[in-house]
């Protein structure tokens, strides 16, 4: 990310601008959301558009609509927590960045010191025993599974190896976990028309020592990310 001086520019607006590349980690929320919205990432920004991937979280996938009103933040560690309010202007049908958000006009800034904010929504890949393989987003973690996001449709009892890297006070820690699918589920469906499943994977595998590092992340996470899930 870039590492730009605000001091040394007097158009706050302009640099924090600079921030919104593909890549960016962003907490979407749309009006009377109470549940601490969403989480998606920057794929494009071309300067007048932001290009978000799928907005989702532990319970739901989010189905926005031209002219829709949402408040944005992302975080810059070390820094500080930025914010600002757009309106969706795009729609396309790419499960990749089915979105388009309004460049804002305005971003607000708000100092933080050790307030490390990361989405627990996290980036994995899974591989069945004898079966498929692909990427996969984890929505809800505790010390004995996940919650699994895919395209790929699973069956209950499937065999499978989990790989993640988890956020937690000494930076990530890299997990690949032995695991089982227990439940089945549609999670929804996208823009794209791909329908998306959602199952409850539980560990296997894995010593005291690696089942105690994951509970170590789910505590720091629940009390040092307010924008947990």
């Amino acid at each position: 990310m870039l590492d730009i001086d605000e001091a040394t520019d007097h158009n706050a607006t302009a640099v924090r601008l600079r921030y919104l590349e593909p890549g960016v980690p962003l907490r979407l929320a749309v009006l009377r959301d109470v549940l601490g919205g969403f989480a998606c990432s920057i794929v494009e920004a071309d300067g007048r558009t932001i290009w978000i991937d799928l907005p989702i979280r532990r319970d739901a996938m989010l189905d926005l609509e031209v002219g829709q009103l949402v408040s944005v933040r992302f975080d810059r560690a070390g820094d500080a927590v930025y914010s600002f309010d757009t309106v969706v202007t795009d729609l396309r049908p790419d499960d990749r960045a089915p979105f388009g958000l309004a460049m804002p006009v305005t971003i607000d800034r708000r100092a933080h010191r050790n307030d490390a904010r990361v989405p627990l929504v996290l980036d994995a890949h899974f591989e069945v025993d004898g079966g498929p393989s692909g990427l996969a987003k984890v929505v809800d973690l505790s010390a004995g599974g996940v919650g699994l996001i895919c395209e790929e449709e699973l069956s209950e009892g499937a065999a499978l190896t989990v790989r993640c890297a988890l956020p937690g006070p000494d930076g990530e820690v890299a997990i690949e976990q032995r695991a089982e699918v227990r439940t089945v589920s549609m999670y929804g469906r996208t823009p794209g028309g791909t329908t998306l499943h959602h199952y409850g994977v539980a560990f296997t595998g894995g010593d005291d020592e690696l089942r105690e590092q994951i509970l170590t992340s789910v505590i720091w996470n629940l009390t040092h990310n307010p924008a947990v899930l």
